[in-house]
């Protein structure tokens, strides 16, 4: 009798061991995962360098959520994680001001400078201009710069990569013939 209560008694021990280490195991893994994610939220790096940037149009319907605009960017390679995007604008200053237009975009930029153009007001010639002298699309064509020049600026910087307007933000409906 006394053997078989030492069997038992081990076996429970070995259980408990076992399922500790398993418990252990998945908690260390979610718990990287869960710092990763909060991590990138604050600090995502852009898809591609200046470089090998690519420009690419991207159209946001009216009524479109966080999440479907984040989709359509990962899809269209601009962004990593669209999950990673709504968060992003969620705690943005910019959450749920997200607007309809089609959009000149570069890999080159982070999903916060994105979320910028994204949700830029038009000016009154029609231009795409956010609060801090966000980047918009220059009527000649060329790489864009930051609004507030090189002395007094945000830090923001030009997005060249290639011939376009740089990743500024031109809404639908308004060209650039119209302007003066």
């Amino acid at each position: 009798m006394k053997v078989s209560h030492i069997i038992g008694s081990v076996l429970d021990t070995v259980f408990k061991i076992a399922l500790l280490v398993v418990i252990v195991n998945y908690t260390y893994k979610y718990a990287l995962e869960a710092y990763d994610f909060g991590y990138r939220v604050f600090a995502e790096e852009a898809v591609s360098t200046p470089e090998t940037a690519k420009i690419i149009s991207i159209y946001i319907p009216d009524g479109a959520t966080a999440m479907e605009i984040g989709e359509a960017l990962e899809e269209k390679g601009l962004i990593k994680d669209a999950r990673l995007f709504f968060v992003q604008e969620f705690l943005s200053g910019h959450h749920g001001e997200l607007r309809e237009g089609t959009y000149e975009l570069s890999s080159a930029m982070t999903p916060e400078e994105m979320i910028k153009i994204l949700t830029a007001k038009p000016s009154e010639d029609g231009e795409a201009s956010g609060e801090e002298g966000d980047t918009a699309a220059p009527e000649d064509g060329t790489g864009g710069e930051s609004e507030a020049g090189e002395d007094g600026g945000t830090g923001e910087t030009e997005n060249s990569g290639e011939e376009g307007n740089g990743g500024g933000a031109q809404p639908e409906g308004e060209t650039e013939g119209g302007q003066e």
